[in-house]
């Protein structure tokens, strides 16, 4: 009996399974076939780009570093750094010994970083702050007034791979012995005395060379140099640094460049006004805006089945890779509007649209030419547009975040576009469809 109910169970599954393979089972075959699938690749999507300036300030008092330099071109117009910074007081007991003889006081500087030229020399001047620094936030338009005429002043070499080196000027002896007495009379205990002696001083690079130097405030100030008058006649030094209340200011002037037209946030300069360049420099709040103007307009390619991949290639106008004047580490792709607002929606990036649109600068080490790229993986917008599941918008490339360092602000890049001979814009799509 369990051997026919075995039988009529086998039977059943039999029969179903039959009847779901019923009918035709090439019917998908019949609209594609597999075998005349083929990867087709576009290249030829307009993109529009354009510079455009969205006004801003940012703190600079938080920064570990002191700026100093300037940078110059045709497009852009002149970039000019300063740094202002006031002594703070070193714990002593120079007001309890009497056997101590001042040598020298030096103002002294400590490389963080080199942007730029590095060949040519560095003038630098030091000028004294004509009022004391008040503790309070200082951004990159902040000022304090200071002697117009240098207090000291030297050209040197940058040192842009060396942390060791560092920048000496001597002071006059008069203010050292001065500051040195009033250390030893007990005229000077604290950091509100010393500011009531000195308030500081400004930092001023009078180069025209493309340079910017970065120096370690923490580790520069005033050094006193001092011995013992006993036997032994015992040498010793102190630093009073610059860590207290310090700031740098970053001054932009685009007189005589095309760049002038820019007068406000919603105003945009084309790329074909600028050498077929668009323009990346976050301490000048200069963003490249990016259209795809006719995009809404695609016309698949016949027997289309997806897209695979959409990538967006922005290559830096740069020449080789020692210049010392490294383009940003990273750049970040935001929608926005007529206005050039950042609008909060994210970018959606990568396959599935899930990714933070950011992109890291590469280069191929091995090129014999250079060649180097930022690379944006728009393939699920990219694909949700073609499918008319989205709307285009504009987009902007700028900056990743806003707590950039001092180093990070002064970086540049120049984008080509389209139209540029050495380094061209694309849009890569990758689409699969029939043959």
């Amino acid at each position: 009996m369990r051997t026919f109910w075995y039988a009529g169970l086998l039977l059943l599954t039999g029969m179903v399974l039959f009847a779901c393979q019923s009918g035709d089972l090439l019917v998908g075959q019949s609209i594609i076939n597999p075998q005349e699938l083929v990867i087709q690749s576009v290249d030829t999507v307009t993109v529009q780009t354009s510079t455009v300036m969205r006004p801003d300030s940012f703190v600079t008092s938080g920064d570990v570093n002191l700026l100093v330099g300037r940078w110059s071109d045709s497009q852009t117009g002149t970039m000019t750094a300063r740094c202002f910074a006031a002594v703070n007081y070193a714990s002593n007991n120079f007001s309890t010994q009497t056997n101590l003889r001042l040598d020298s006081m030096v103002v002294e500087l400590n490389y963080a970083f080199v942007h730029g030229d590095s060949t040519s020399l560095f003038d630098l001047s030091v000028h004294k702050l004509s009022k004391e620094l008040l503790i309070q936030a200082y951004y990159n338009t902040s000022t304090v007034g200071y002697d117009s005429k240098p207090y000291l002043r030297r050209s040197v070499q940058p040192q842009p791979k060396s942390r060791t080196k560092q920048i000496q000027f001597r002071v006059p002896d008069d203010l050292a012995q001065s500051f040195f007495d009033k250390l030893s009379s007990g005229q000077i205990t604290d950091a509100t005395t010393l500011s009531g002696f000195l308030p500081g001083f400004a930092l001023n690079c009078n180069s025209t060379a493309n340079t910017f130097v970065g120096f370690t405030a923490a580790t520069s100030g005033l050094r006193l140099y001092y011995h013992t008058t006993d036997l032994d006649r015992t040498s010793s030094n102190l630093l009073f640094p610059f860590s207290s209340i310090y700031f740098s200011q970053l001054i932009n002037d685009r007189t005589g460049t095309p760049l002038s037209a820019l007068k406000s946030k919603a105003d945009i300069l084309s790329s074909r006004s600028t050498n077929n360049t668009s323009f990346v420099v976050p301490g000048a709040q200069l963003f490249t805006r990016i259209e795809f103007p006719y995009l809404n307009d695609f016309i698949r390619p016949e027997q289309y089945a997806d897209l695979n991949k959409a990538i967006l290639v922005l290559k830096p106008v740069r020449k080789n890779l020692n210049d010392n004047a490294t383009p940003p580490t990273q750049l970040a792709l935001y929608f926005t509007n007529n206005q050039n607002d950042i609008l909060s929606t994210a970018v959606p990036t990568g396959i599935g649209g899930t990714t933070s649109p950011l992109t890291t600068y590469t280069y191929d080490p091995t090129a014999i030419t250079l060649e180097d790229a930022y690379k944006f993986d728009l393939t699920y917008y990219i694909g949700e547009v073609i499918k008319r599941k989205a709307r285009i918008q504009p987009l902007l490339l700028g900056a990743p975040t806003s707590s950039y360092t001092l180093k990070e602000w002064v970086q540049r890049v120049t984008l080509g576009n389209q139209q540029n001979v050495n380094d061209k814009l694309q849009l890569q799509l990758f689409m699969t469809s029939g043959s």
